[in-house]
């Protein structure tokens, strides 16, 4: 009996040409080109304007951070300017105190500095011992010469490389001119956050339009600020955690360690791998064998693991989850485009970019993928029909509503 083949479903269709999509949507493949082409000309740009870009970035960063002590401060009757004043010298007395903490502990560790790398120096030749063979071989294979040696004839000219002296004053003076422009321009975003908020909320053709700009600018001081404080404590955790565990084994100033800790942790993945390296350099050089030395390396990723997989789950939650991938990319991106600053304010600039995508429909696929979205409020409709325009009743000697009444409004509901 003659099996009979089953007619495909798709035989009837014709197979397409190539490029076929592009020839049938010129517009689409106009619009991915400029698009493409518009992402390389703006990291072009950051990256050409890094040393005016990034205080920009830094004093909007530490503004969004600043605003709740400036509300509180207004909420005591104290006027914005003064507000704005102290939140600035209480944020730069905090950086003082926590430069302070490592600066003057490291000042009195490279007294020492000599004797120190002496000891990690032979530990190293220890570690390098059984390369020695494959050591060896380099060696020899650089000594063969293939071109010709030097002539009596011939000249070398040798660069003159800038002192240490001037480049640590260079480094210093654009570090203090920079320093004080993010002064400068963060109080004058906490003396006019208000207004630049009102306004850009006005602006907005819709009311729909509006409940959004204004729950935009709600839920980016929210997050930004809810997680960069969370994060800020659970880092202090593991600032003391290895300062004690630095005091416990012996390694000199305990107190640079725990803060050193608290500040690289800040930029994820990167700053813990740093600070390994600094605690495993630390402990060739201070310990005479090498099982000590490694024991405030062993101790650092103990404290490591805890935050990561314990303290900051259970803290943190589900609420303020943000791809591991995305922080990735992003901490990467902002660090070669922007060197350790822009691993500083990358988590920042995230949370600010994912609070975009969740309240812009076009975009919240883009925010599904950063991380866990935000909590949806179902009272959206109660709340635009609360914030519409109120009309004066006929007989009534109350002021008629104007539209500005009507904007803050909605900005004091949303």
């Amino acid at each position: 009996m003659a099996i009979r083949k089953r007619a495909s479903n798709f035989a009837g269709i014709a197979a397409q040409e190539p490029f076929l999509i592009v020839g049938r949507n010129p517009q689409l493949v106009s619009a991915v080109s400029l698009a493409v082409m518009g992402v390389l000309a703006v990291c072009v740009a950051l990256r050409a304007g890094q040393g005016f870009v990034v205080p920009i970035a830094m004093a909007l960063v530490f503004a969004v951070l600043l605003a709740p002590l400036c509300r509180l401060l207004e909420m005591i009757w104290i006027p914005r300017p003064l507000a704005a004043v102290f939140s600035l010298v209480t944020a730069g007395f905090v950086a003082w105190m926590a430069f302070s903490l490592i600066a003057e502990p490291a000042s009195r560790l490279m007294e020492d500095a000599p004797a120190m790398m002496k000891r990690a120096e032979r530990h190293l030749q220890e570690l390098q011992a059984p390369l020695k063979p494959l050591t060896d071989i380099s060696k020899e294979v650089e000594g063969l010469s293939i071109v010709d040696p030097e002539t009596p004839a011939s000249r070398r000219v040798v660069m003159q490389e800038q002192g240490l002296a001037s480049s640590i004053v260079a480094t210093a003076g654009g570090a203090v001119v920079q320093t004080g422009f993010v002064f400068i321009l963060c109080f004058f975003l906490l003396l006019t956050r208000e207004e630049f908020r009102i306004k850009y909320i006005a602006f907005q053709r819709t009311l729909a339009g509006r409940v959004r700009a204004a729950r935009v600018f709600r839920d980016v001081g929210r997050r930004v600020t809810g997680y960069m404080l969370t994060f800020s404590i659970i880092n202090l955790v593991v600032g003391v955690g290895t300062g004690l565990a630095c005091w416990q084994l012996g390694l000199p100033e305990p107190i640079m360690w725990g803060g050193l800790a608290f500040i690289t942790n800040f930029i994820p993945f990167l700053g813990p791998a740093i600070m390994m390296g600094l605690l495993g350099m630390a402990g060739l050089a201070t310990f005479e064998t090498l099982m000590e030395a490694s024991f405030p390396l062993l101790a650092f990723m103990a404290v490591s693991f805890l935050e990561a997989n314990i303290i900051t789950p259970t803290v943190v939650g589900k609420r303020m989850t943000l791809n591991p991938l995305a922080i990735i990319l992003v901490v990467s991106f902002w660090i070669w485009l922007w060197g350790p600053i822009g691993g500083v304010v990358a988590l920042p600039l995230l949370i600010m970019f994912k609070v975009i995508c969740d309240h812009t429909p076009p975009l919240r696929v883009i925010g599904a993928l950063i991380g866990a979205p935000l909590v949806r409020d179902t009272r959206i409709k109660d709340e635009i029909a609360a914030q519409t325009i109120p009309h004066r009743k006929l007989g009534s000697h109350e002021p008629e509503a104007t539209e500005g009444d009507a904007i803050k409004a909605q900005v004091a509901v949303v």
